[in-house]
């Protein structure tokens, strides 16, 4: 369901202000709802400004033009302009944006058709329970969505709940139990992840704002097989009503292992890095990504038996690239053109947006961490085409909206992703890392 049709579904509040302030909690894509939610409203000529009470991602990040320090009239200008702003002041830390000041905050809230808030930190987990002073909302607020991951589902806990302590706790008081080992192991299941949001969030909540109107929004919705069944089971365990919603984006991780290493004197890939072959150290992260759901396939491309062996082994898909010789295009296209067959094959619906990210085996110190923060700002940025960069200069991986699969497929010989992205750098998001060492492949011993 869409949010700007759950917003209209909910009602809105009648009093003396005609500005609408809706406050984000949870965890599990915050950000993405309310910039999704920002472009719509925004479409229907709405003036809709994005901001937060805590910390969020600094406007750059997310390949947005912001307000950051900017006075009232300067947000208001950029309004008038855009349709929507995200604003906020400098934080400690340059990736983020902290709360505008009370002054602005008055001044452009009288003055602006909707107010979306960040008003909770999750660290990037898919579920969350709130701390002592946590969310912070503000006393103008007319709806609160509290958001929740779907991709928590089936997971312990312990790997995918923020604020761990808090929901032991509730989890104690509703079934009297003492093991602490045992609750962190526990599997989330719809039944679990409402008890924790029900006494988390909804009962202290419909407390301290009895008028708001609140709601739970279930999130990434579309990787549940019974999307409905889940909501449901959700639902009895809620005092306000679930909604579901999905990304609609699926992203699928082309892993390229079939280079010569000419330069290395050797097969690199296959040479050992600490404890075990240089292409299984990006590739374990990968296959960590795609059991999370963050990845919805990985096809690994090779022409060494060594690899493909393994991956049989691993229950990775792999394919064989018999025309190595032709160059990285070859490759590229042999792994493209197997990732497209596989969602094909899978049923997936069609009104899904595919998008092709493309990995080498060859960079064994690219981050987990970099490539979920990389991924999770392209998909709000809406472009077409990504790639990680440091101070300016991209490097791999690189990941392209499926509009570009015509142009990749027509590379040859060694022309590699950057070929395409170089013709459309209007359409590129960059996201820049602190350490080039992330960014490094490895050619020579």
């Amino acid at each position: 369901m869409k949010l700007e049709e759950i917003v209209k579904e909910m009602g809105e509040l009648t009093g003396e202000s005609t500005t609408q302030v809706i406050s984000f909690v949870g965890a599990g894509g915050k950000t993405s709802c309310m910039l999704e939610l920002a472009r719509s409203l925004a479409k229907q000529g709405k003036k809709v400004l994005v901001t937060t009470t805590t910390h969020m991602e600094h406007p750059v990040r997310i390949g947005e033009i912001g307000c950051v320090d900017a006075s009232g009239a300067e947000i208001l200008e950029e309004l008038e302009k855009r349709g929507w702003v995200i604003a906020g002041s400098k934080a400690k830390h340059p990736e983020k944006i902290t709360g505008l000041p009370v002054s602005v905050w008055e001044q452009v809230r009288t003055h602006t058709d909707c107010i979306l808030v960040e008003a909770d930190g999750a660290k990037r987990f898919p579920v969350k329970v709130p701390g002592a002073k946590e969310p912070v909302i503000p006393k103008e607020c007319t709806h609160i969505f509290l958001v929740a991951g779907a991709s928590a589902l089936g997971r312990p806990l312990e790997e995918i709940c923020f604020r761990l302590k808090e929901a032991e706790t509730i989890l104690m008081c509703q079934e009297n139990r003492k093991c602490e080992e045992s609750l962190r192991k526990q599997i989330l299941t719809e039944e679990l992840l409402g008890a924790l949001l029900e006494k988390g969030y909804v009962e202290p909540l419909r407390t301290e704002f009895p008028k708001a109107k609140l709601a739970v929004i279930f999130n990434q919705a579309d990787i549940l097989p019974c999307a409905e069944k889940s909501k449901n089971n959700l639902q009895k365990m809620l005092m306000v009503p679930v909604f579901l919603h999905g990304w609609k984006k699926e992203v699928h991780a082309i892993y390229l292992a079939a280079g010569f290493s000419r330069r290395f004197g050797g097969n690199k890939l296959l040479a050992f890095l600490e404890d075990k072959p240089m292409y299984l150290h990006l590739l374990e992260r990968l296959k960590k990504l795609q059991q999370e759901k963050k990845l919805q396939s990985l096809t690994v491309v090779t022409q060494y038996e060594e690899i493909l062996d393994t991956m049989q082994k691993e229950e990775i898909q792999a394919v064989k690239n018999e025309q190595s010789i032709l160059g990285i295009s070859s490759s590229l296209k042999l792994g493209l053109k197997t990732a497209f067959y596989t969602w094909q094959q899978n049923c997936k619906r069609r009104e899904t947006e595919h998008y092709y990210m493309f990995f080498v085996a060859d960079q064994p110190f690219l981050k987990k961490q970099t490539i979920e923060e990389f991924l999770t700002a392209f998909l709000r940025t809406q472009k077409g085409i990504g790639c990680v960069a440091h101070e300016g200069k991209y490097g791999n991986p690189v990941i392209f909206h499926e509009k570009y699969v015509p142009e990749l497929l027509k590379l040859e010989g060694d022309q590699g992703g950057k070929r395409v992205l170089n013709r459309h750098l209007k359409d590129v998001f960059a996201f820049e890392v602190e350490e080039e060492k992330e960014l490094m492949d490895i050619d020579r011993r």
